[in-house]
């Protein structure tokens, strides 16, 4: 058995601070020291950085937080990390962000990391998302164009999850809306060594 690849151990934290209270995962256990505090510095950076996102410097904001691992499996660890923030508007802001690391290097990848150069994969992927916006019938608040090079996602099971921030392609009332890609739909795209390729087994 190659251990290497076994889900890595993953503890809860919390961040608790006067109106801020904030669960968040925590990687242990890796062999590899500097991967390991790689992985759980970009996860603690980027808990802060979305509650500095939703915080108003003129306003009491009350926030709260919680994570999910996505997937977690073949030396990949795909997690979210979801933050509410209620500063007594008419409603509360939510902003989701991922993060998908190489446990063995702690190595955090972009979108564009995961296919060929010069594979025009935000063309490839945009018009997809535009086949389902309108299958679905997705409201918008203007026509959609394009996805951007560093488009949130994550990896689950063997699928791209593609995701857009509230307010950013539809009104509030849409939520965030989620684009579930078959990654063998992207296959002569990407890398035959890349973390999809690995993903899917191949």
């Amino acid at each position: 058995m190659d251990f290497r690849y076994l889900p890595v151990m993953i503890q809860t934290y919390r961040y608790y601070i006067p109106t801020t209270d904030i669960l968040y995962p925590v990687v242990y256990g890796l062999t590899n020291l500097d991967a390991q505090r790689k992985i759980n510095d970009a996860i603690f950076n980027l808990m802060l950085k979305i509650s500095s996102e939703l915080r108003q410097p003129d306003l009491v904001t009350y926030i709260t937080g919680s994570y999910e691992i996505k997937a977690n499996e073949r030396g990949f660890l795909s997690v979210t990390l979801g933050q509410l923030g209620n500063f007594g508007g008419a409603h509360p802001m939510t902003i989701i962000k991922a993060l998908n690391m190489d446990v063995s290097t702690g190595k955090v990848y972009g979108l564009k990391d995961l296919f060929k150069a010069d594979s025009k994969y935000v063309e490839r992927i945009s018009e997809i998302i535009t086949r389902e916006i309108k299958e679905r019938e997705i409201p918008l608040l203007e026509e959609f164009r394009a996805i951007k090079p560093d488009q949130d996602f994550y990896i689950v099971d063997n699928n791209l999850i593609i995701f857009f921030q509230l307010y950013e392609i539809s009104p509030y009332v849409a939520g965030f809306p989620y684009f579930s890609i078959p990654i063998y739909k992207l296959q002569d795209i990407i890398p035959d060594d890349g973390i999809l390729s690995k993903m899917m087994g191949v």
